[in-house]
């Protein structure tokens, strides 16, 4: 599978990555384009998430592989409570997103091109599902638009809470079970594509690691993957 940018020749100058943070996903439908994605992870092509800056941006990049950055106190898990629908919430961190659906042109699952958004797989667990996998993507930063909803991703710590909603608004607690880098080079962890079927788990990956430029275009050399289990 491959995720990349949409806005590979953006007009704007990259924002101040130091900027503020923000405060209809249905039933996942198997789609056509999940025979192209098997196609692309046989032949060992790379996950793409690229966060476009300028080549002279000084700014903040997201963790190098393998760094986990502490959190003065682990939250207590949340209630069952009413959120706003289709919402990813990064409580650790402070961050909410919505989510939307991401794309799957011609096999390329897309992130949402709003950075404060994250895009959902239809092909994976729905919201609402008993079961399966449950996959998340969207973009740590973009050119124009600053830091993503993914940012911080990297500093969640295993054994923290995060939430989703669903179309109701009805929350699902997840224990966050991992926080791993994988190099792009090495493709996408399989796991995250298990799909609808099996253990209910919630998987949500963004781009990090070493940015480096290639004709003035930055793309992180890794892939942060989180993994979470449901919390019953």
């Amino acid at each position: 599978m491959t995720m990349y940018e949409s806005d590979p020749n953006p007009s704007n100058p990259y924002d101040d990555p130091n900027d503020d943070r923000p405060a209809n996903t249905g039933k996942g439908r198997r789609v056509a384009y999940i025979l192209a994605v098997v196609a692309v992870l046989v032949a060992g092509a790379f996950m793409a998430f690229v966060g476009l800056r300028s080549s002279d941006d000084s700014g903040a990049i997201p963790l190098s592989p393998g760094v986990v950055m502490s959190h003065s106190a682990n939250p207590a898990a949340p209630t069952d409570e009413l959120m706003t629908p289709n919402t990813l919430s990064l409580d650790p961190v402070g961050v909410q997103a919505p989510i939307v659906d991401a794309t799957v042109p011609e096999g390329v699952l897309t992130p949402p091109e709003n950075v404060k958004n994250v895009g959902i797989w239809l092909d994976g667990a729905a919201l609402d599902s008993a079961t399966g996998t449950t996959l998340i993507a969207g973009h740590v930063n973009l050119t124009g638009q600053g830091n993503g909803a993914l940012f911080d991703l990297g500093t969640i710590e295993p054994g923290e809470v995060i939430r989703t909603s669903d179309a109701t608004g009805k929350s699902t607690s997840w224990k966050v079970t991992a926080v791993t880098t994988r190099p792009k080079a090495d493709g996408v962890e399989e796991s995250v594509l298990a799909g609808p079927e099996g253990p209910r788990k919630l998987a949500v990956v963004t781009c990090g690691g070493e940015l480096q430029f290639e004709d003035g275009v930055g793309n992180y050399a890794d892939n942060v993957y989180l993994y979470a289990d449901l919390m019953v």
